[in-house]
Order: structure tokens, then sequence, then C-alpha cells
């Protein structure tokens, strides 16, 4: 059902609003460096700097290494850092006229950041925008479609992932682009070529995306013109595919063999399916689900409410073939993190390799109705306040903290320091990892912090931001007060826009 035709121009607007403060709010913050990003961005300025996949002479920025034909590669999937260069190559271009060298530290920083919000924050922006687009042309309330979305963006683990230069929430955003287009009511070629070339580069981007955007193209099954639709997926699918490919060849040695067949040693395991899948663990299924350490629910207890709006869902058998979609994905990826040797992400909080699911759910919890409804949005609150304070400390805290919120996360926010009992790689962060926000002193140019740049230089100091310490100070809790407002006066106005809509259906 397609919202009524007076309402068009209102919801375009909402929709906008929304992807506005989402991208503002993501680009406020700077999660700073780790293995994983700067892998991601030495990439990338091998590409657009020396025109080679190889990231031979940066390496060691990053101990996420493949290795192949004596040369070395960062451990990935290329999506990202293959975006990242179409906001590099003319940054690159314009510093070295301006004769700036883009080895500089500071400089370093400043590119990663553009990055980052150019490809990351802007991805990410599109969820909310797009799930409050798609409740619109399903007939859900402009109020409660709007505050679905806002959920999603705000109130999940969505947030402090985009903040960093790292595959989770974009290749979540692509994803559910793919799905949205897939199941678009109307029957044009445009949207089952829009569909495939998002779940190509979602694909591209993660490796866990593969067999997901091969569920999503079964979608163009249930259209008219079926085998019309299924082409046009395929062949919008089919450049990210190729080049996926074609980056593989070069940097592995075979068209289907992954950066995993030659990865560091360190992360595979010799009697595993492919080096890292071996038997589903009851210690990973509760480590990444409730778990203080990983738990999916446990940093987002608003997803409870999506789980239970999907059992509902699938209750009312309604619109079977999407929510069969949505259902085998989840299923997919709780899968696979419970059967990975490194389920646990490494650096991070709540469960990355799900990310792709929450903005499937969202679609879940836009059928809530009654109490449902109201439990969710008691449970967005502290969902809130857990990833607004994960996104201003540090979204990345060490592996090797049992309960990065309670030990790490609060205490920093709340008192500037945590307890040097805490148990953290390296052993001496407690005495420099100090400030209430920002705290991470991993630059781009180190894979162990400080061993480039020293504590209180100007790029250990920078190297996580977000744009109020630019007036504040770095590390000064008032710094989230002009993006506490922002999101305050945002949120009132988009639900005051919203509950006017629903007024004049």
């Amino acid at each position: 059902m397609s919202a009524p035709a007076p309402l068009a121009l209102a919801d375009r607007r909402i929709a906008s609003w929304i992807f506005i403060l989402a991208a503002l709010t993501y680009a406020w913050f700077h999660a700073g460096g780790g293995w994983n990003q700067n892998a991601q961005f030495d990439l990338t300025r091998a590409i657009v700097e020396r025109h080679t996949f190889a990231i031979d002479g940066l390496q060691t920025n990053t101990g996420d290494l493949s290795r192949y034909g004596g040369h070395w590669y960062p451990n990935k999937a290329p999506g990202i850092s293959l975006l990242a260069c179409v906001v590099y190559w003319p940054l690159h271009a314009i510093e070295t006229a301006q004769g700036l060298d883009p080895g500089d530290p500071l400089v370093l920083i400043a590119n990663h950041y553009l990055c980052t919000v150019c490809v990351i924050a802007l991805l990410g922006a599109l969820v909310p925008a797009l799930l409050y687009r798609k409740a619109r042309r399903g007939g859900v309330d402009p109020l409660w479609a709007a505050v679905v979305a806002m959920t999603i963006a705000f109130a999940t683990q969505l947030f402090p992932y985009s903040t960093m230069l790292v595959a989770n929430a974009p290749s979540a955003s692509l994803l559910f682009v793919a799905f949205v287009y897939a199941t678009r009511s109307r029957d044009t070629g445009g949207d089952a070529v829009v569909a495939g070339i998002a779940a190509g580069l979602a694909a591209l981007t993660n490796y866990l995306c593969v067999p997901a955007a091969a569920i999503v193209g079964l979608l163009m099954l249930r259209r008219a013109g079926r085998a019309r639709a299924a082409a046009l997926f395929i062949a919008g699918a089919l450049p990210p595919l190729l080049l996926l490919g074609v980056y593989q060849r070069i940097t592995c040695g075979g068209f289907f063999r992954t950066p995993m067949s030659t990865m560091d040693r360190r992360f595979v395991d010799a009697h595993a399916i492919l080096g890292i899948i071996g038997r589903p663990s009851v210690e990973a299924a509760w480590g990444i689900t409730f778990s203080a350490y990983r738990g999916l629910f446990y940093f987002a207890p608003v997803l409870l409410a999506g789980a239970a709006a999907l059992v509902v869902w699938l209750r009312s058998r309604n619109e079977l073939p999407e929510l069969t979609a949505i259902a085998a994905i989840s299923a997919l990826l709780f899968l696979f993190n419970m059967s990975f040797n490194g389920w646990e992400g490494g650096f991070g909080v709540g469960g990355r390799y799900l990310l792709p699911l929450i903005p499937l759910w969202g679609l879940a919890m836009l059928r809530c109705r009654g109490t449902m409804r109201v439990a969710i949005v008691a449970l967005a609150i502290p969902s809130f306040a857990i990833n607004f304070a994960a996104t201003a400390v540090d979204p990345q805290p060490s592996g090797t903290i049992p309960r990065p919120l309670t030990q790490y996360i609060l205490p920093l926010l709340i008192d500037g320091s945590f307890s040097p009992d805490v148990p953290i790689t390296p052993p001496w962060s407690a005495a420099t990892f100090t400030g209430h926000t920002s705290v991470n002193r991993l630059t781009y140019d180190e894979a162990v912090v400080f061993s480039r740049q020293p504590p209180g230089s100007a790029a250990a100091e920078w190297s996580s931001f977000n744009l109020g310490e630019g007036f504040f100070g770095a590390g000064d809790v008032r710094s989230l007060i002009p993006i506490a407002l922002m999101l305050l006066g945002g949120i009132t106005a988009i639900l005051t826009a919203a509950s006017k809509a629903a007024a004049n259906t």
C-alpha cells in the first residue's frame, strides 16, 4: 500500500530530516585508529598514492594483514577502501599540490575523518531515512515510522559503528538498500538493478553479505516477470562481484580465494573450515547475545523488542517471502558468529558481525501495536544512553575487558579515568587513556599505541575526537553539549512534523 498522495511531500521532507540528523550526528564523532580501520585506509592510500593493492611499507600500521607473492595486503574485503578512494583521490591531489605530506600524522587524521564521514556516516544515515520511507509506503503511520527510524539510528550499534572506517555499518546499509528495493511493491526494472548494485556492493564490502545478498536476490522471484527481474538484479550485482574476483586474483592468487586464505596465521585454526569456522559454541552464543562482554541485547536492549516483533510477524504469516528472507539472514549471521573462531570481534561493542540484521529487525518493529510500542519506546531510552556513551568515549574497548560498559566506558565518561585493575591491552593503558570523551589514542600510522606518536602529542590526543572538543578541549565532557542539544532539537522537530502528518492522514 502506498502512502496517501497528499502526504507524499511531507514524507519525503521528514525522511530527509532524519537522514540529515543522523549524518550530522555520526559526523560529530570520530572513533580513532585501530587495526581494522588502519588496514582499510592503508589500502586506500596504496591505491591512490601508488596505484597498487599492496600496502608494503604501511603494514606496520596494522595487524590485520595477509601476505601473498611477497607483498602485504589487508585481510579484508576491499569495498570500504575502494569507496574511500572516491573521496581520497581528490583530497590527495589537492594536498599534493599544496606540498602536504600524506604521511604526516595530522594530515592522516584529517583525511581519515573525511573519508569516514563521506563513506561510513552517509551510508549509515541512509538506513533510518530509507526505513521511514518504506514504512510510509507500507501504510505505517508517520509518527510510529519516525520513532522506529530514529530508534534504529541512535539506540542501536548502528550509531557507534557509523563513526569508524570499518565495514559493519556500510555493509548493513547496502544490504538494507538491496532489501528495500527488492521488496518494493511496484515492478520496475530500475528497482531490480538498484537492488542488485547494492547487494553486490554489500558483498564487495563484507564477505558475510555474500550469502545474505543471494537471499535478497531470491526475492526477485516473487515479482511479476520474475525472470526479467532476476536477470536485472544479477546484472546490477555482477560488476561489484567481478571487481571482487579480480581483486582476489591479484592479492590472493585466485578469483575465489579470499584474504582469509593468506592472512596472519595467528587468526587461523588449522582444524576449522576456511581456518575460521568451527562448531557453534555456547560461549559464543551467550557472548554475542546477552553477555556484558559483546552482547547485542546488552548494548541495545531495544533489539529484544525487535526480536519479539519478528516472532509476532512470523506468527501472523503476513508478507511471508519478505519475512522468510529476514529470518534466513538473521539465522545465517547468528550461526556464523557462533561458529567463528574470532566471534568476539576484537576491539568493539555489541556483536559487530550482527550489525546487518539491525535495519531488518527495524522492519519488524514497524508492525508493533499497543503495549509492544510502549515497550520499544521504554527500551529505546537506555539503549540510546548506552550507545551514545560508547560513541562518545570509545566504541573500541580492548577485547580483554570483560565488561567494557561498566569497567571502561561509564567510568571514563563520569570520572575521566578507569581502574588500573581492569585487564586491558596494553596493560599500562589505564594511565594514558584518560579523559571523559574520545579516549582512543591509537593513531593511523601505528599498530601499537604510542609506538610512533608519544603520549601528549597532537596526533595521539586528536586521533579520536568529537567536533565539540575543538571548542572545549580534548576529552572535555562539555563537548557533548552541542550534539546533545542538536539531537534533542532534531528529534523533537521530526516527531512534531510526523505528528502533524499523522493528524492529516
